[in-house]
C-alpha cells in the first residue's frame, strides 16, 4: 500500500506535468485577487499577425503590457477565473459581486489578461485591463487614437 502511494505520489509531482493553469493561479493570488473558480483553458490557439487585425484578439490585446508582436507564431492558452477584492465587482452593474479574469500564458509564462464584469447577459461592450481599467485609461489615449496606432503596427 505504501509502495503505490509512493509511485502515485511520485508520477504525479513530475514538474513536467503541472497544470497549464498554475502560473496563472498564482499569478492572480500575487494581485490580491481571491480566486472562486476556475475553468479550463477556454481558448488556445497560435496567435497570428491576422488576428491582430480582428476581434476579439485586437480587444484582448488592447490592454496588455507586452507587446503582441513577440507572441506571433506561437500558442496562446486563456483560462477563465472567477474572482472576488477586484475592482469591477464595484461596479454598479455588477450585479454578482465577482468579476471574471482571463489570463493569457504561453506555456508556464503568463502574458497578462483582461477582466470584465460578471454579468446576467452578455453584452457587446469591450474588455477591461487585468486590474478594470479601460482601454483609455490603460493606453492614455482615446480609443480613435489607439486603433490608428494599432493598425499602422499589424495591418
Amino acid at each position: 500500500m505504501l509502495m503505490v502511494l509512493f509511485l502515485l505520489i511520485t508520477a504525479c509531482s513530475n514538474g513536467s506535468l503541472q497544470p497549464l493553469d498554475s502560473p496563472s493561479r498564482e499569478f492572480l493570488t500575487e494581485q490580491g485577487y481571491e480566486i472562486i473558480r476556475q475553468e479550463d483553458p477556454v481558448y488556445e490557439h497560435k496567435l497570428t499577425r491576422e488576428d491582430l487585425t480582428q476581434l476579439p484578439h485586437q480587444m484582448y490585446w488592447s490592454v496588455q503590457s507586452v507587446d503582441a508582436a513577440v507572441y506571433i507564431g506561437k500558442m496562446i492558452y486563456t483560462t477563465k477565473f472567477y474572482v472576488t477584492n477586484h475592482p469591477l465587482e464595484r461596479a454598479p452593474s455588477n450585479p454578482q459581486d465577482q468579476t471574471i479574469v482571463c489570463v493569457m500564458q504561453t506555456e508556464n509564462e503568463v502574458i497578462g489578461g483582461y477582466s470584465l464584469p460578471d454579468l446576467d447577459s452578455p453584452t457587446d461592450g469591450g474588455v477591461y485591463s487585468l486590474d478594470g481599467r479601460t482601454l483609455e485609461e490603460f493606453s492614455g489615449m482615446n480609443y480613435g487614437t489607439w486603433k490608428r496606432q494599432w493598425d499602422e503596427k499589424y495591418n
